[in-house]
């Protein structure tokens, strides 16, 4: 599985005359080898030669064992150095020995562990390899999809729990550590994030749980995000907890229909900003436009943010197997805010829904 992904990447690194590549990244180092790690103060990397068959993975003596156990790209030789070791000059060594002038990198690299390759001789290009590992990561391959389906199974599991979970005098934060707690036990393998927003907080996108208890008539906006098998679903559902007032049904029905109006143009070959105007246009003509602050969505997969990105000017067209989000919403600030977010993967001339909820600001139809 792994090695066609590392073929794939060394023929994109010839046309702009790569030597290696290093990656630092979690997201990365997963996808090509099967081996995950953050590198933080201590360097691990995955280096791939261009023109050989050769692959080197340089982690910290406590990493050895399980870069052995979990590494599954064949021939990889796994290099450990320890703390009182430069894994640097292990790796200028190595960059040096194979003769690399030209190397790739990710802009997330630390850059104490890129800077000593400046003035290293022969002198070493830097060349940021970013497009070219989204480009590959993009589509997903079967596998992939499974696990993005099981990611958004959980999810859709999760958030029904969670909308009927809330009852009023339940703090955010006290709904958050149910949801956390929850994602565990339904079979996530991380929590990636639990935005619990309830009644002015709903109109701040991204404001994290505190400590305000839910009230009666409250508008709850749910926005979690899990990981499983390193793939993750990102869903968003509101709610309120008695009969919505009418100003909140109405503008419920203007996200809805938005989100409904976006799904309808997805199909292969679309660009991703017909997508995006789509569901502007929707709000725009309803006279919320100003209040509609962020992109309609984006790309699932090693992240939970990643291309394609469903905004104005992306011109990228939608191929079968791309899976991304679709989340209009709309915020009025010191009164409440409204967003649905659906995941969903292309499939020719249209799509597949992975998000398996209802659309209603109503608890009890999520019963």
């Amino acid at each position: 599985m792994f090695e066609p992904r590392v073929e794939k990447l060394r023929g994109e690194m010839r046309h702009p005359g790569l030597d290696a590549a290093i990656l630092t990244s979690e997201p990365n180092m997963l996808y090509l080898s099967g081996y995950s790690a953050v590198s933080l103060e201590r360097l691990i990397a995955l280096l791939i030669f261009r023109e050989q068959d050769k692959s080197c993975l340089i982690v910290p003596e406590l990493e050895r064992e399980r870069a052995e156990e979990n590494c599954k790209l064949q021939g990889v030789e796994i290099l450990s150095y320890r703390d009182n070791e430069n894994p640097v000059s292990i790796l200028v060594g190595l960059l040096s020995k194979n003769r690399v002038s030209s190397l790739g990198v990710e802009g997330s690299t630390p850059y104490r562990f890129i800077y000593p390759l400046h003035s290293s001789q022969p002198p070493i290009t830097l060349s940021l390899i970013d497009d070219i590992m989204y480009s590959l990561r993009i589509v997903k391959d079967e596998r992939e999809v499974e696990c993005l389906e099981k990611a958004a199974e959980i999810n859709n599991k999760l958030l029904i729990d969670a909308v009927n979970h809330v009852k009023p005098g339940l703090s955010e934060r006290d709904l958050a550590s149910f949801v956390r707690a929850r994602a565990l036990e339904l079979g996530a393998d991380e929590v990636a994030f639990v935005l619990i927003q309830s009644g002015s907080n709903s109109a701040l996108p991204h404001q994290e749980p505190t400590t305000r208890k839910i009230s009666s008539g409250d508008i709850v906006l749910f926005d979690i995000g899990i990981r499983y098998m390193g793939y993750y679903s990102d869903i968003t559902r509101t709610v309120t907890y008695d009969k919505p007032l009418p100003r909140q049904q109405e503008i419920f029905e203007i996200v809805e229909r938005s989100q409904s109006e976006a799904l309808s143009k997805i199909s292969e070959g679309a660009r991703a900003q017909e997508i995006d105007g789509e569901a502007r246009r929707i709000i725009t003509e309803a006279g919320y436009g100003r209040f509609f602050i962020h992109r309609t969505g984006h790309g699932l997969g090693l992240e939970v943010h990643e291309p394609p990105y469903i905004r104005e000017g992306n011109l990228q067209e939608l191929r079968r197997s791309m899976v991304f989000t679709v989340e209009p919403g709309i915020y009025l600030a010191g009164e409440f805010g409204v967003r649905l977010e659906d995941n969903v993967i292309v499939s020719g001339n249209g799509y597949r829904n992975l998000t398996k909820l209802p659309k209603s600001l109503q608890i009890k139809d999520y019963a």
